[in-house]
């Protein structure tokens, strides 16, 4: 892979993994117009190693907090206390189950539908479909919002189904944080909110992703004259990934998700009409 289609799908990468737009999706019609095979899985990782940084790095007190409030919950079970109350004793806890509990469907949804996955990859008119169907979600969510809860005060049930639109995330065209930016709002979060646990929960998703790619021996041996477009293709994740996410918290805030919902339409009939013709 030269530079220019490492740093191009990079950029893409990091920037629709974070936009409601679907990554996925994107990266199947960039891959088939710049005529590049399936990336080295050195590359995918990187990618998705870079996209986390970006999250850490515009919510790293979040993640502090969090990863504090969950050593908080097993210290306090092992030292006896029970779960309930070991949960509640603050926000944080409560938030860290509720990423936990919505993280669960996505994972068994990726176990239990691979096979079907794997084959709406290789169809552009599937990628087309989930664009649009995206759109739709984005504007019913945009169109139903209520902004009345925080994270904190979300129910196991609402976590669930945050988790369970993550889970649909799988497909290609279908966007995880347009799906999970939405269905927050349908069940009552604020705007800021619902965003800023979308992206939290993202951190589960993408470091399992990276995980399960590691498990390959070969993962982080690198092509001879690769080295120098990955390097570039990580640094260009990060950075991308960092803007997507201050783009997506400041069209939430100010009610533009309809913005995303017109691209999504428009770019999923196209691609529609091209895998048609």
């Amino acid at each position: 892979m030269d530079i220019k289609s490492a740093v191009i799908l990079a950029v893409v990468q990091g920037l629709t993994e974070f936009l409601p737009v679907s990554s996925s999706g994107h990266l199947v019609i960039v891959r088939e117009l710049l005529h590049v095979e399936e990336a080295l899985l050195s590359f995918d990782v990187l990618m998705h190693l870079g996209t986390l940084i970006s999250v850490f790095l515009v919510f790293r007190e979040d993640v502090k907090a969090l990863i504090n409030a969950t050593v908080g919950i097993a210290v306090d079970i092992f030292h006896g206390g029970c779960i309930r109350s070991a949960v509640s004793k603050d926000g944080y806890r409560k938030v860290a189950i509720f990423i936990i509990i919505a993280s669960v469907p996505a994972a068994v949804m990726g176990m239990v539908f691979k096979p079907l996955v794997y084959m709406l990859f290789s169809s552009k008119l599937a990628v087309g479909i989930f664009l649009v169907a995206t759109g739709t979600v984005l504007w019913l969510g945009e169109f139903f919002s209520k902004g009345r809860i925080r994270p904190a005060d979300l129910t196991l049930w609402k976590a669930l189904c945050i988790g369970i639109a993550q889970g649909f995330a799988i497909a290609p065209g279908f966007s995880r944080s347009g799906a999970t930016i939405s269905t927050g709002l349908f069940v009552g979060l604020c705007k800021e909110d619902a965003a800023r646990f979308s992206f939290l929960l993202s951190i589960p998703v993408i470091l399992g992703a990276g995980i399960l790619e590691l498990r390959d021996v070969d993962a982080l041996r690198f092509a001879i004259g690769s080295r120098v477009p990955i390097l570039l293709a990580f640094i260009a994740s990060i950075a991308s990934g960092y803007l997507a996410i201050r783009l997506v918290l400041t069209a939430v805030k100010r009610r533009k998700l309809t913005v995303f919902a017109v691209y999504t339409w428009i770019l999923g009939i196209a691609v529609i009409i091209w895998s048609v013709i």
